[in-house]
């Protein structure tokens, strides 16, 4: 219970949220909400089974730079790309799927439900529970976001969309690399 509700609060208006939220606004959602719920339980079940070896092996700094040079980077590629929704929508359903697991799952690394869900199992012993009700929040968070991409987003000129989902990944790169500086000394 308490696995479920601490990743149910914490997933609120994350970044793989908003990634789920932006690619159902585009792509069929159930082929988006697939991939994200297919790179969240790998991403879940490997923090619940190296608990804190995971927390060891990758440093904070080290995971909070990497993550926001991913952001930065799918920013810019959302500004810099010309596609048409159109063109995107005739992707095959596997390519949707793979594209939205790749997203979410580099975007899950480092991320505090994955760490919270590293903690709980540690402290727990109780993997399998934690998998399960760390899953059960991203369901219903991500099962949220694709529905209402898909529903209201969608409705919105897909440049728009695109512009402010750039501004949102730029911004959320220039908080973890700020995090990650700060971390090292860089700053303060």
């Amino acid at each position: 219970m308490l696995a479920f509700f601490t990743t149910l609060l914490a997933e609120l208006g994350d970044k793989t949220q908003l990634v789920t939220l932006m690619l159902a606004s585009s792509y069929p959602p159930r082929q988006v909400l697939a991939g994200a719920l297919g790179a969240l339980a790998a991403i879940t079940l490997l923090a619940v089974l190296l608990g804190e070896l995971l927390a060891e092996l990758l440093p904070a700094e080290v995971t909070l730079l990497a993550s926001g040079i991913f952001f930065l980077a799918i920013g810019l590629w959302l500004l810099l790309k010309t596609k048409t929704p159109e063109e995107k929508v005739r992707k095959p359903p596997g390519a949707i799927v793979l594209h939205t697991f790749l997203l979410v799952f580099f975007a899950e690394l480092g991320d505090k439900t994955q760490l919270t869900a590293v903690a709980l199992s540690a402290a727990t012993g109780a993997p399998l529970s934690v998998f399960l009700g760390a899953m059960g929040g991203q369901l219903i968070n991500h099962g949220a976001a694709a529905y209402l991409g898909a529903r209201f987003l969608a409705r919105l000129p897909h440049s728009y969309v695109r512009l402010v989902s750039a501004v949102l990944f730029l911004l959320f790169g220039l908080l973890l690399l700020f995090l990650a500086l700060r971390s090292q000394g860089a700053f303060f």
